[in-house]
């Protein structure tokens, strides 16, 4: 992908799919592969205005020796600090942006404690959630990381198949055009007069 066209997308993720505003804060969590999306993410949040930009990153291997050597109790356990970030998200609903582009199969062979524990912290986490429920700004946006390529495109190298996903990505979130911000405010426009008419 060349720089010019991923600049592009971050701009189209923060205007359109995000809509960030002047002084919102910003929740942007990526995997540790997207370094120069999320950098490109991050200058465009603040070049709308976003008071503060926070990054998460994440990383499968990580997760699955976590659940390979930590105590059941352990991985279960919701720390306080934890929950003081989900109280921030729920007074200052900061507009969330995932960036995706993870190994559809990353999680394979974890060990299963995992997902008994991953159980446990919904439950504490739920009341947060639904408090922000439908009141804040979110998007997801698709990246292609190689293991998710080579998945949808096994007859590829693992570059050309990088490259393919791409194409496809970019052309099934109307970002492959000219004008990707006004292709979509058309798009916005039409949907609106449609929904109007019925």
């Amino acid at each position: 992908m060349n720089e010019a066209k991923l600049r592009e997308y971050a701009e189209l993720i923060v205007k359109i799919g995000a809509n960030v505003q002047k002084g919102q804060r910003v929740r942007l969590q990526t995997g540790v592969d997207q370094v120069q999306l999320a950098t490109m993410v991050t200058e465009e949040c603040y070049k709308a205005g976003a008071s503060r930009v926070t990054v998460d990153w994440n990383y499968p291997e990580l997760t699955k020796l976590s659940a390979r050597y930590m105590k059941l109790r352990d991985l279960s356990e919701t720390r306080e600090w934890e929950k003081a970030r989900m109280q921030d998200m729920v007074d200052h609903l900061p507009v969330c942006i995932f960036i995706e582009s993870e190994d559809p199969d990353g999680l394979r062979g974890i060990n299963p404690k995992y997902f008994k524990a991953f159980a446990a912290r919904i439950k504490i986490s739920k009341p947060y959630r639904d408090a922000i429920d439908n009141k804040h700004q979110w998007c997801i946006a698709a990246v292609p990381g190689e293991a998710w390529a080579k998945k949808v495109h096994p007859e590829l190298s693992k570059r050309a198949a990088v490259e393919q996903l791409w194409k496809d990505i970019l052309y099934t979130a109307r970002a492959d055009g000219e004008d990707p911000i006004a292709d979509w405010e058309e798009h916005n426009r039409d949907l609106k007069a449609r929904s109007k008419y019925l």
